[in-house]
């Protein structure tokens, strides 16, 4: 090779790599990647201790790595790589499957499968995570420890208390994950953490009616391309638990609201944006995915009082047609938008209520469908998500305040989150 030859090799590799330095010293950092649905590293700060450690250098080379310029357009450029036919992970796999015919009620049988950006997308259709196998007994022992100290705290206090397990979408759908993927973990993580609760603590598992699907029937109550369930899914889960609170409790009776009370309909035009779909800049198509059941109370749902705290500790909105569902107009949609999305509080006040009760209630996001349906049973009801508190105390508030139920309400995929940290301060 000529030496001219060779500069200009030499040139051309140093111009690409000092214009992305440039480029990347020179673009203000961000915080979040909206594709990638995570926080990105913010510009470490340099001392004596993290450089002996090494702690330095590598939230250097991740920060490094978070605020390269042009970082979306290099990510999706990967991520189309690995969606490619041709080079895809899963490409003889996809060619050898196996022809076995499958009956309806067994599901959606797997024809194609492919992993990008360690998510699964299966027949183009489903975006699912990469799987874990493991049981993360000590993870999962420390947040039952939290969990049980809360729920004894509130039950001295007069508080009667539930824990609510709503059925996740990994563990239901395992059967649209190709069959080396599959694992029983999920099944033997829920039965660890279950049995690491106290015994007297008062459990409602709102996944026993889904035990009684079919694979075929599981896949109506899911989205296809988020990581929550749909309206139908949603829906079933909340009349399980306000028929087994009426069961159980000793202050609280009603009856769920019938199906016959709703109109149901269907998504058929518009962009729906699932949260996997997003990080994976839409390899299914969102003007043709998730056409998901929409369910309208044929009575609305009215409150004599209603308020929203942003996870910043903001007020914007105050009208609850503005809060949840459909919006006229609207033709970009997610999770987030229909169902309210996840904030640090939110109060229902429902004097139509049969009772006089003043509820508190700790969820993640798979509660956020169900809040509105909730309210309707109880005089007061107090909605928080603690993850979005700098500092939080549940002892503190239910000291502050009498509540005559709390309940606490996660997916049984979320064994151990920011959600179990029910005492915490900004300082540590």
């Amino acid at each position: 090779m000529k030496k001219s030859i060779s500069y200009v090799y030499v040139a051309a590799f140093l111009t690409i790599i000092g214009g992305f330095s440039l480029a990347s010293l020179v673009m203000p950092d961000r915080s979040f990647s909206t594709s990638e649905n995570r926080s990105l590293s913010a510009r470490p700060v340099l001392g004596v201790d993290s450089l002996r450690s090494g702690a330095f250098f590598q939230a250097m080379n991740q920060y490094l790595n978070d605020q390269i310029a042009a970082r979306d357009e290099l990510v999706t450029l990967f991520q189309k790589q690995q969606n490619s036919e041709l080079f895809n992970t899963m490409l003889f796999e996809n060619l050898f499957r196996d022809n076995v015919r499958q009956k309806p009620e067994d599901g959606s049988k797997v024809w194609d499968a492919r992993i990008v950006s360690k998510l699964v997308l299966t027949n183009r259709k489903w975006i699912l995570p990469l799987p874990g196998k493991y049981v993360y007994t000590g993870s999962i022992d420390e947040a039952t420890d939290k969990l049980n100290q809360a729920i004894l705290f509130a039950e001295e206090q007069g508080t009667e208390t539930y824990f609510v397990f709503n059925p996740s979408r990994t563990k239901a759908l395992m059967h649209l994950y190709p069959a080396y993927l599959r694992t029983d973990s999920y099944t033997k993580s829920k039965a660890y953490f279950l049995s690491k609760l106290d015994k007297s603590v008062n459990v409602i598992d709102t996944g026993r009616p889904f035990d009684r699907f079919t694979k075929a029937e599981l896949e109506q109550l899911y989205l296809e391309t988020d990581h929550h369930w749909n309206i139908q899914g949603a829906f079933l889960a909340y009349r399980e638990m306000i028929t087994e609170l009426s069961k159980r409790s000793l202050v609280f009776e009603d009856e769920p609201m019938a199906l016959d009370e709703i109109e149901v309909a269907r998504l058929t035009d518009g962009r729906f944006e699932g949260s996997y779909n997003t990080q994976l800049n839409y390899a299914i198509n969102p003007d043709h995915a998730d056409r998901t059941i929409i369910y309208k109370p044929r009575i609305p749902f009215e409150f004599a009082r209603f308020e929203v705290i942003n996870k910043d500790g903001t007020q914007t909105v105050s009208d609850f047609n503005d809060f949840y569902g459909f919006k006229p107009g609207e033709s970009t949609y997610t999770y987030g938008t229909i169902y309210g999305g996840d904030r640090q509080k939110i109060t229902y006040e429902n004097p139509q209520a049969n009772n006089q009760l003043n509820v508190l209630l700790l969820k993640d996001s798979f509660m956020n469908p169900l809040t509105p349906y909730l309210a309707r049973h109880f005089n007061k009801l107090t909605v928080l998500d603690n993850r979005y508190f700098t500092e939080f105390s549940l002892r503190e508030i239910i000291t502050n305040e009498h509540y005559d139920m709390l309940l606490i309400a996660f997916h049984d995929d979320n064994l151990f989150s920011g959600n179990y940290e029910f005492e915490k301060s900004s300082v540590r």
